[in-house]
């Protein structure tokens, strides 16, 4: 059974304008260090998804726990950034057509969380907010059929693209919501999993990212897809939020970034503490001189220190963000 949505034009627009840009992306000779850009995407996706859950390390602080270097903070916080990096490592061995394979992503994510891990909850869940109830989830008896039916679209989609296959799934997964706890950042992994899956180029898009800087949009997308009976809705919203991944990504490669896109794009992924080469590494193809300006620039507007003189000083954030 295909779960109900319409193609509207809105739609139709922003899958021409996403594909595009990941075709050229795909066909350009990328002289950012992809190793190192996708670690920084990586970290801050795996960040930004547990931030949208409530944790409360900062971007410095997951990036320290995923290097493995030792962090004060809340327990719980550490070891789902832990739990969360482990899981965003094993990628490229996840199938995201396979059942069995989301239940053993979920027993990675939620390892030692204290909860049930890779089983299906065996409760009633309502979603609320703080001043009202969002959602109820269907009976928990009825989540092994939903899953079931769910994972045979995504075997079989019917001709219905990547992108829009993704968002139905992210929205279909977190209406079934199937699992005692971790549901929000299961949807949203599995839809960057499903693109990646396809289209390898999307491994340097921060999708999580993107939806943690639209977070409210993003619940109310779904509260309104829920309404409605159908994941429309939060189509158009994913898709829109991708195009703003995908576009601030096309800038760098393309040379086309304005000097606050590169420094914005150092804020979100840059480590606390970083070279000008380490920052020419991570923006792309510029000039030292161009580097130097930009840093200058985002001394001036007090986003970071500069430690030292000339090639050899060492950058230091003021500002982070979540």
């Amino acid at each position: 059974m295909k779960p109900p949505f319409d193609i509207t034009s809105r739609i139709l627009n922003l899958t021409i304008e996403v594909s595009s840009m990941i075709g050229r992306l795909e066909g350009a000779k990328l002289k950012v260090p992809l190793v190192d850009l996708r670690r920084q995407v990586d970290a801050s996706s795996i960040h930004s998804s547990c931030v949208i859950e409530g944790n409360r390390l900062t971007l410095d602080q997951a990036t320290d726990v995923i290097n493995g270097k030792r962090v004060i903070g809340p327990q719980k916080d550490i070891l789902e950034i832990k739990n969360a990096h482990e899981l965003y490592d094993m990628i490229q061995d996840l199938d995201p057509r396979r059942e069995k394979d989301l239940l053993q992503a979920h027993g990675v994510l939620m390892k030692g969380l204290g909860v049930s891990a890779a089983n299906y909850r065996q409760t009633g869940v309502v979603v609320r907010s703080s001043e009202a109830v969002i959602h109820t989830a269907p009976p928990y008896k009825k989540v092994p059929e939903l899953m079931e039916q769910l994972f045979k679209f995504a075997n079989h989609p019917e001709d219905i693209h990547p992108l829009i296959a993704s968002s139905i799934f992210h929205y279909e997964f977190e209406f079934i919501h199937p699992f005692e706890d971790g549901n929000g950042r299961m949807g949203r992994f599995w839809q960057t999993l499903m693109l990646r899956h396809g289209q390898p180029c999307f491994s340097l898009v921060p999708i999580e990212t993107a939806v943690k800087d639209h977070q409210q949009a993003y619940y109310e997308a779904l509260a309104r897809s829920s309404k409605e009976g159908k994941s429309t809705v939060f189509i158009e919203f994913m898709l829109g939020v991708i195009l703003e991944a995908v576009r601030g990504l096309e800038k760098l490669v393309s040379g086309k970034a304005k000097p606050s896109d590169r420094i914005a794009f150092m804020m979100k992924h840059c480590p606390k503490e970083f070279t000008r080469k380490e920052y020419i590494q991570l923006v792309g193809d510029i000039a030292a001189h161009t580097a130097s300006r930009d840093l200058r620039d985002a001394v001036e507007q007090g986003l970071i220190v500069m430690i030292g003189s000339r090639a050899r000083a060492v950058y230091k954030k003021v500002l982070e963000k979540k």
